[in-house]
């Protein structure tokens, strides 16, 4: 029996895994076989039943002529023997009609139950699921025919629905970053423009403001409005912050500390903190960097210390090793354990930090161009308390970078 069962079921395999024609042709030969013995033996049934009640009354009339035999015999036949005779007559007359019908009926059921009944259902269920914009499962039927087939290209299609669902997902959310990127990285040239005026408003009407100090301020001014008119073009260029490409540039030390000194000194005592600027590399030093870069993060960084600096911001410039290395170290709380871990993440902010100025994105554009930048963005917390912010930017040229 284990045998039997056996081969019933690796035929029955074979057959869900055949094609549908083959299948089809299989069904119907089957059914036209099962047709023909089921009539045959319906006949044979039919005329051995005839035979016997025939028979039973012949043995009683010895006539020649047919005819009268019959009549003679049929009028004495008992009603109930009368009966069966007409239903063999009918069912042997009729049964060929019959059974085409019902193994035409039979084969069709057969059929759709095992070849098309699951995976219609399936992929009905599946096509309901991604109408509800349900990309959760998985449209499965484990048959080699054009219905199996079929599934698997069904299955394909969710796969690839799920995964540009995913990116397109992932290109808002990136949009939205974008977004606030740009937004924080406004508001720092927004804040120095603000600090100037305010010089400006305060001094020149009296006079205290001399021509010279004038014409510094103003051309200041212009280094802010071309760096937000910088900031503009970028965002119409760039589609999200990792595609935006770095240019380095060969600039001296004593131009990139210039810089910086200028950046600080714009900052210099916003929120009642003083930021003192500490260069340490000789002024004739070539370096090989996106000046644009180097500046966005350092003013990043700049504005997360001040906003948790109490008295003093320390900047530290210096060369090592083909690396810019910046140090921005603050006499503020530090970070807390978890800031630690999470400040360069997008969006973090301490659960402690009331204000909803920014978005929390600050130190995660400096790790993500300091990277860009072939460097890295590194957290600490000084040993004298406070926080220490550094960032490194490769300087060497680009056929000389570290790898």
């Amino acid at each position: 029996m284990g045998w039997l069962k056996r081969k019933k079921n690796k035929w029955k395999k074979k057959l869900m895994d055949a094609s549908l024609k083959k299948a089809l042709a299989a069904y119907i030969v089957l059914g036209a076989t099962g047709t023909f013995l089921t009539i045959m033996i319906l006949q044979f049934i039919c005329q051995s039943v005839d035979n016997v009640i025939w028979g039973k009354y012949a043995s009683e009339y010895a006539v020649s002529n047919l005819s009268p035999y019959y009549y003679v015999m049929w009028g004495s036949m008992a009603q109930g023997d009368r009966v069966v005779i007409q239903i063999m007559d009918f069912v042997e007359s009729w049964s060929p009609v019959l059974c085409i019908i019902a193994g035409v009926v039979l084969v069709s059921v057969l059929y759709y139950r095992d070849k098309l009944k699951t995976p219609l259902q399936i992929l009905t269920d599946s096509a309901a699921r991604i109408g509800c914009s349900d990309l959760n499962f998985q449209c499965e039927y484990h048959s080699e025919d054009e219905m199996g087939k079929l599934c698997g290209s069904f299955e394909k299609m969710r796969k690839n629905l799920l995964e540009n669902h995913q990116k397109m997902w992932n290109m808002m959310e990136e949009q939205k970053r974008l977004n606030h990127a740009f937004a924080h990285d406004l508001r720092t040239p927004l804040t120095v423009l603000h600090g100037y005026i305010d010089l400006l408003s305060k001094y020149y009407p009296q006079g205290n403001i001399s021509e010279e100090k004038l014409l510094e301020t103003l051309s200041m001014m212009d280094k802010q409005v071309i760096r937000l008119k910088r900031f503009g073009d970028t965002m119409k260029s760039v589609s999200t912050l990792e595609e935006r490409m770095v240019e380095k540039k060969p600039v001296t030390s004593a131009d990139i500390t210039m810089e910086m000194k200028e950046m600080t000194a714009a900052l210099d005592g916003s929120g009642g903190v003083r930021i003192w600027m500490d260069s340490r590399m000789p002024q004739t030093k070539e370096l090989y960097l996106d000046e644009a870069i180097v500046c966005e993060v350092t003013e990043n960084i700049l504005s997360n210390s001040l906003r948790y600096a109490k008295e003093w911001v320390q900047v530290v410039m210096e060369e090592v090793g083909g690396f810019l290395e910046i140090y921005v170290k603050d006499d503020g709380p530090g970070f807390s354990e978890e800031g630690l871990k999470m400040a360069v993440k997008p969006y973090y902010k301490d659960k402690e930090e009331e204000s909803q100025e920014h978005f929390g994105i600050g130190l995660y554009i400096c790790y993500v161009l300091c990277e860009k930048h072939g460097g890295s963005l590194a957290i600490h917390n000084s040993v004298n308390g406070g926080a220490i912010i550094s960032a490194s930017f490769q300087v060497c040229p680009e056929e000389e970078e570290i790898r």
